[in-house]
Order: structure tokens, then C-alpha cells, then sequence
């Protein structure tokens, strides 16, 4: 009975000495699955940590782009308002000479019915003028006949004066000889 006992307790011994086997031979091929998966964790980690790099290089490259970009949107800002101003300026200095502009076509329209005028004016001026330049050649030739009328007359008058006193002093002289 002892001896049942001890082979039954040794049987028992054994199978729970397999079941340990057992047990120790699952819990090594879990262990070594632990160990595999850590060491894919470990080369998924090695390989994030090397793509972790390359995004904080890139993330740094990008910082480095944004605030130049960020610059230079503030210096193409300041630019757009020099821009805005000179656009502003020249705006208003268009207005101011557009205003000019309407400014000097009344103002040559004015001087054109001035022209006009003016050489209305000055063709009848002209016309004036010619006419009495007509007129005074006219009266010239009026003048000069006039003074070779009165020439005339003078010498007729001289002569009809000494023929007068010719006659006067013959008449006298046959006078005072018929007186005597």
C-alpha cells in the first residue's frame, strides 16, 4: 500500500513534473515571443526614433522657412502699404491734374473764342486798315491833283494878275494918253 502510494505520489510526482515541464517549456516559448516582440518593440522604437529625427530636422527646417516666410510677409506688408501710399499719392495727384487738365481746357476755350475774336478784330482791323491806306492814296492822288490845280490856278492867276496889270497900265497908259 505504501509502495502504491509512493508510485501513485511518485506517478503524480512525474505527471506534475510534466505538467512543470510542460509549463516551463510554454513559458519559455512565451518568453522567448516576449523577447522576439520586445525586440521588434525595440527595432519599431529604433526606427521611430530615426524617423523622429528626421521630423524634428524637418520640423526644424520648417520652423526656419515659417519665420523666414513670416519675414518676408512683413516686409512684402510694408512694401503693399508704400505701395497703397504711393497709389494713394498718385491718385491724388492724378486728381490734381485732371482738375488742371479741365482747368486749362476751359481756360483754352476761353482763349480760343478770344482768338476768334481777336482776328475778327483784327481783320477787320486789317480791312480798315487796307481801306484807309486805299483812302490815303486816294487823297494823295487827290491832294497832288489839287496842288497841280492850284499851281495852275496860281499861274493863271500871276498870269491873268499881269495881264490885268498889263492891260491896267496899257489902259492907264492909253488912258494918259488919251488924256493928253
Amino acid at each position: 500500500m505504501l509502495r502504491n502510494k509512493l508510485k501513485e505520489l511518485a506517478d503524480q510526482y512525474a505527471l506534475s513534473e510534466q505538467q512543470y515541464a510542460q509549463k516551463l517549456k510554454q513559458k519559455t516559448l512565451e518568453l522567448q515571443l516576449s523577447d522576439l516582440k520586445i525586440k521588434q518593440h525595440e527595432e519599431k522604437l529604433i526606427q521611430e526614433q530615426a524617423q523622429m529625427k528626421v521630423y524634428a530636422e524637418q520640423v526644424s527646417q520648417l520652423l526656419v522657412t515659417e519665420k523666414n516666410l513670416r519675414m518676408q510677409l512683413t516686409a512684402d506688408g510694408e512694401k503693399f502699404q508704400q505701395f497703397q501710399d504711393a497709389l494713394s499719392k498718385s491718385n491724388e495727384v492724378f486728381e490734381t491734374f485732371k482738375q488742371e487738365i479741365e482747368k486749362m481746357a476751359k481756360s483754352i476755350k476761353e482763349l480760343r473764342k478770344e482768338n476768334v475774336f481777336l482776328k475778327s478784330k483784327c481783320d477787320k482791323s486789317d480791312f480798315t486798315l487796307i481801306e484807309l491806306v486805299e483812302e490815303r492814296e486816294l487823297m494823295k492822288k487827290q491832294l497832288e491833283k489839287t496842288k497841280n490845280q492850284k499851281e495852275k490856278l496860281e499861274s493863271l492867276c500871276r498870269s491873268l494878275q499881269a495881264e490885268r496889270k498889263q492891260s491896267s497900265t496899257g489902259s492907264n497908259g492909253s488912258n494918259s494918253l488919251a488924256d493928253q
